[in-house]
């Protein structure tokens, strides 16, 4: 049964993707903030973080899909405030290209346009760092020259350029956050870069060594999920509006150190085995001092607090994963 919720409070926020793994703890964050909550998500993922939630009557969940303009026109009543998570993965879009443009573009034309014809009051638009493509220079600053290499970060960005240009036409707030390597508890293992964390801890666990694509030495800018979520609320309370934002940690690790430092928590003497295959970015590491400065952003969660975090959560809850 799905219960009604109508804005109250703070106001009522509507979630793309909330079932998903940002979208949940956005989702969790908003009810612990005093906002109320609906969310719409097709479920192709597999997972409903927020099955107890929605039993409980604390979210308003749509099981629907953001592709469908009549859909999305429903699910916006009331609506104050929107946090575009839904997506089409990298994964996913390599193979099925054309459902990558459908959802990552055509949806978020219709969210985007559905906010405006409702009169939502601000949008927060989940973008990727994918939309730089192998980096020039680093750190990688939100002017880096922007160059998508598959159809999930090519239609993230003609989605960044589609909110800009409507919300310049109809005078809407907005904020675009370009994410690094997300990673936490609750994270689908069909992630193409972050996953990583989650089959290394899992393969160790089960007295089996993390396997590593090439050398190792391809880095990333590990950002824990709380400290996103943290920008997502910055993004959208603060008065700031039409800017373009990296939220990432900052800092450049490598999935050698990744391997080790897992092992090392899971108390492991295992060594991690290495296979060619192809990297799409060999580095990754962001420029953030236009977040510290706009936003006042600093992330709290160290990469070892994080790893500890989701390892115990695997031990814990091995259904999740």
């Amino acid at each position: 049964m799905v219960v009604k919720i109508k804005s109250k409070g703070k106001g009522l926020c509507l979630v793309t993707g909330g079932s998903g793994f940002v979208g949940y703890h956005i989702v969790r964050r908003l009810l612990d903030e005093g906002y109320s909550v609906r969310v719409i998500d097709n479920l192709s993922r597999n997972c409903n973080n927020i099955l107890d939630l929605e039993k409980e009557g604390k979210v308003e969940f749509i099981h629907g899909d953001i592709r469908y303009d009549d859909t999305v026109r429903k699910v916006m009543k009331d609506v104050d405030y929107i946090f575009h998570e839904a997506a089409i993965c990298i994964n996913r879009s390599k193979e099925f290209p054309k459902e990558a443009i459908d959802v990552n573009l055509v949806g978020s034309f219709n969210i985007f346009q559905a906010a405006i014809d409702f009169g939502v009051k601000k949008v927060v638009f989940a973008s990727t760092s994918s939309v730089y493509g192998q980096p020039e220079y680093l750190p990688v600053d939100e002017k880096h020259p922007l160059n998508p290499q598959t159809p999930y970060e090519s239609a993230k960005l003609c989605a960044e350029h589609m909110l800009k240009f409507l919300a310049k036409k109809h005078n809407i707030k907005y904020n675009i956050l370009r994410y690094f390597n997300v990673y936490g508890k609750k994270q689908s293992t069909d992630a193409y870069y972050t996953s990583v964390i989650n089959t290394f801890i899992k393969r160790v666990l089960a007295g089996e060594p993390p396997v590593i694509n090439g050398k190792g030495d391809q880095s990333m800018d590990f950002t824990h999920v709380s400290d996103v979520v943290e920008v997502n609320m910055r993004a959208l309370e603060s008065d700031i509006s039409g800017e373009v934002f990296n939220v990432a940690k900052g800092e450049e690790t490598t999935i050698a150190e990744v391997a080790n430092i897992i092992l090392k928590h899971c108390n492991s003497k295992l060594k991690p085995t290495f296979i060619e295959r192809e990297v799409l970015v060999t580095r990754r590491r962001a420029d953030t001092s236009k977040i510290k400065k706009m936003l006042n952003y600093e992330p709290k969660v160290s990469f070892t607090e994080g790893i500890k975090e989701v390892i115990k959560d695997i031990k814990e809850n091995p259904q999740d994963y």
